[in-house]
């Protein structure tokens, strides 16, 4: 960018005296660099009368590039100091929509009690959509569910697990199993259900957990939220696998029913491993994974 600097204040002052004396530089070593510019763009940049000088156009249009072109470096530069920065950094957090009425407030207020300055960028989204940010480097970190083993085992992600929650088949308060304690997922193969789309982490413990059960669930509905999935189940249009645990998603006229399979929801925070964050990530990642050793 010095050859830029030199050259613009040249188009400024239009006078190779003056600098030459802000620069720093000699007269004879400032008229080289003004020669070697031109010569490598192929056209004179300024007019010369004598010992003064009058930008051209081609001197114009090089100075408007030239502007233009130093601006976005030094933009470039404050965006690279910022990320070094752990006070004054962005951190690039994506999670699932269920998380976002309790564990990502209560983080992300905590984190900031002590780093005020601190920016957050937040993407919602499907578990599996998640994780592929994380892996293609567009976000920091991720809070999904359930653990992705296959990206952690062969050491493309880090793992930290926050929490479990027990699963539970929703169903109607009318349903003729309202009043069970417990139940077999199995037991549900000829009921309808209604269930998250592809991609989100409960409809992959669905998919996993009626595969070991033997069966295919009927789907009648789909959704990206749980409380829908829990409206639809209290609506009496279907059952669904939702998590134990989740005040956000109790609803009147729908009963839970804890399984009796071994089967948690794991909730974590995924990050790439091997692969330097900005300080600030790596900072508030480092907090997360406190909070969740207390």
């Amino acid at each position: 960018m010095k050859e830029l600097r030199w050259f613009l204040d040249l188009a400024e002052t239009q006078n190779m005296v003056d600098s030459s004396v802000k620069l720093g530089v000699s007269q004879s070593a400032l008229s080289r660099r003004l020669a070697a510019l031109e010569s490598e763009v192929g056209a004179p940049l300024f007019d010369r009368h004598g010992r003064h000088l009058s930008i051209n156009e081609c001197g114009k249009a090089l100075a408007k590039s030239a502007t233009e072109a130093t601006g976005v470096w030094q933009r470039g530069v404050e965006e690279v100091h910022r990320l070094m920065d752990p006070e004054r950094g962005t951190v690039r957090l994506d999670f699932m929509h269920s998380l976002g009425t309790w564990l990502v407030p209560d983080l992300v207020r905590s984190y900031r009690e002590d780093h005020p300055h601190v920016t957050f960028q937040l993407v919602q989204g499907a578990a599996q959509t998640l994780i592929d940010h994380v892996l293609a480097g567009e976000a920091d970190v991720a809070l999904v569910g359930p653990k992705p083993t296959a990206f952690v085992e062969s050491g493309e992600l880090g793992w930290k697990q926050l929490a479990t929650q027990r699963l539970a088949l929703a169903v109607p308060a009318q349903h003729m199993w309202a009043d069970r304690e417990s139940i077999n997922l199995s037991e549900a193969a000829d009921e309808d259900f209604v269930a998250m789309l592809p991609g989100y982490g409960t409809r992959m413990l669905l998919d996993e957990l009626t595969a070991r059960a033997g069966f295919r669930p009927h789907l009648v509905f789909e959704s990206m939220e749980l409380t829908t999935l829990a409206g639809l189940v209290s609506a009496g249009l279907g059952v669904a696998l939702l998590p134990l645990g989740d005040p956000n998603i109790v609803t009147p006229g729908m009963h839970l029913i804890p399984l009796r399979e071994k089967r948690e929801r794991e909730l974590g925070m995924v990050w790439k491993a091997k692969t330097s964050a900005a300080l600030a990530a790596e900072a508030f990642r480092d907090f997360v994974s406190e909070r969740a050793e207390v």
